[in-house]
């Protein structure tokens, strides 16, 4: 995978989280995956269409999703609906500024809706034949990951 749509991706989480959910942001270690076990997770994808065919996947343990969740809001949430809301909202926005920088590379991409995937053994599986990058953010609230997946280039 090219690293200039990675960074497509890269900073704008970066950017989101540090604003909307005012905390810090560190990158870890990128890594190269086959498959995504994310065990107890709250995992919002989004799809991509266009030059690219892919996903992108915003993935945080639920204590860490709240935590974040209440740090956009600033302040406590009883409900688990207001924190996959939130979580969807924050990957639609970075996925959304990322499109603007594939745009600039003159990669054009539609996105679909956000998809919450909530449960205790989430495992994604991206399918053969795509490049998935983890990306991992260590914030004040925990750590969130960002799954690059994309199938090899259309010209």
């Amino acid at each position: 995978m090219r690293a200039e749509y990675v960074n497509a991706f890269l900073v704008p989480s970066v950017r989101v989280l540090e604003k909307m959910a005012r905390a810090s942001v560190r990158l870890g270690k990128p890594q190269r995956l086959e498959d995504l076990g994310l065990g107890d997770s709250l995992c919002i994808l989004i799809g991509l269409q266009g030059r690219l065919n892919g996903a992108v996947v915003l993935a945080a343990s639920h204590a860490v999703a709240q935590a974040v969740a209440e740090r956009v809001v600033g302040g406590p949430l009883k409900d688990a609906r207001e924190v996959r809301v939130i979580l969807a909202e924050l990957a639609n926005t970075i996925v959304g500024n990322a499109t603007g920088h594939l745009y600039d590379l003159g990669v054009r991409e539609g996105i679909t809706p956000p998809t919450v995937v909530d449960g205790e053994a989430v495992n994604l599986d991206f399918g053969k034949g795509m490049e998935s990058v983890l990306l991992p953010l260590e914030t004040e609230a925990g750590r969130v990951d960002l799954v690059v997946s994309l199938a090899p280039e259309r010209p």
